[in-house]
Formats: C-alpha cells, sequence, structure tokens
C-alpha cells in the first residue's frame, strides 16, 4: 500500500510547472509530484518539460521530480 504525505523538497527537485520546488507530495496515482507554491503551476508558455503546450488537466508524461543534469542546464530538446 502506498502511502501519501508531503516532504520538504530537496535541492533540485522541481515542481511541474519547472521551477523549484518547495514540498513534495508523496505516493498518489503520479508518484512524487514537486510543487513551487504557486497555484496551477504559477506559469504561462509551453511545458518545461516537453516544450509543447501546457498540460491543462494532467500532468506532463516527460516530468520527473529530479530532472536529469542535461534537462536541468537546458539539454532538454524542444
Amino acid at each position: 500500500m502506498t502511502t501519501h504525505g508531503e516532504r520538504p523538497a530537496e535541492p533540485g527537485e522541481v515542481c511541474t510547472c519547472g521551477r523549484p520546488a518547495v514540498k513534495v507530495f508523496t505516493g498518489g496515482p503520479w508518484g512524487d509530484t514537486g510543487y513551487c507554491g504557486l497555484p496551477v503551476g504559477g506559469q504561462s508558455g509551453p511545458c518545461a518539460f516537453c516544450g509543447g503546450p501546457r498540460h491543462e488537466s494532467e500532468r506532463c508524461p516527460s516530468y520527473q521530480v529530479r530532472p536529469s543534469a542535461a534537462e536541468q542546464t537546458g539539454g532538454n530538446p524542444r
């Protein structure tokens, strides 16, 4: 059984909008998910993870709470 909860974010963890996370929700249907503290992702424009349009009702399939070093330094192809 998966336990749902939350914990403080660790350095390098990001929100679903691409900003640094302040907390991480653990468990749940999508696994661990970062949160920056701003409602509805706090950002407009293309998706920070796939470069496509924003995912309004679901999180990007490319999202990772702890992106690879290449993605953090701009190496993510868009």
